[in-house]
């Protein structure tokens, strides 16, 4: 519901913002001599063009938001049990890792973030949640390192020495 009620926030904002724009090319300066062709005249077709389809695209997405909010609440059907929990943990695991990119370098905060999503999300193939992140990883590093040639975080201390060991 929320991507639909964003969705319906920006046709909505394209669209007064389109209205103040035509507003703002109607103010334009007009000349005598060209007063059916100014320089007035092109921004106002865009304008009012763009209005019109964000309008026609606003109400169609208000249109589905409603149909989504009673087919939800004729069926009893929601969201997936636990899901903002995993939503929130997803969250923090993301900070987590952003902050711990530069202490324990990229090998080690992106192998440990991916293990840890994996036994957040919902998925139940044992060994392809083992073996995934380290794969993943190396791939990873590999490309920004050789393909890219882009240095990666190293992280402090031993984590420096370990990743300098590494790659």
């Amino acid at each position: 519901m929320i991507s639909k009620l964003s969705e319906i926030i920006v046709f909505l904002g394209l669209t007064l913002a389109s209205i103040a724009l035509w507003f703002n090319a109607d103010a334009l300066p007009t000349s005598k001599r060209y007063a059916q062709v100014d320089s007035d005249l092109w921004p106002k077709i865009v304008f009012g063009a763009l209005a019109i389809c964000c309008a026609i695209q606003m109400i169609k997405a208000v249109s589905k938001a409603l149909k989504a909010q009673a087919e939800t609440e004729a069926t009893g059907t929601g969201k997936a049990q636990g899901y903002y929990l995993r939503l929130g943990l997803i969250s923090a695991l993301v900070l987590g890792y952003f902050f711990a990119l530069n202490q324990i370098g990229f090998l080690f905060a992106t192998v440990i973030f991916l293990w840890a999503a994996a036994w957040v999300l919902p998925y139940r193939n044992l060994l392809a949640k083992l073996l995934f992140a380290p794969l993943f990883t190396v791939m990873l590093a590999l490309f920004f390192s050789y393909a890219l040639s882009l240095p990666l975080p190293r992280g402090e201390g031993i984590f420096y020495d370990l990743s300098q060991s590494l790659f």
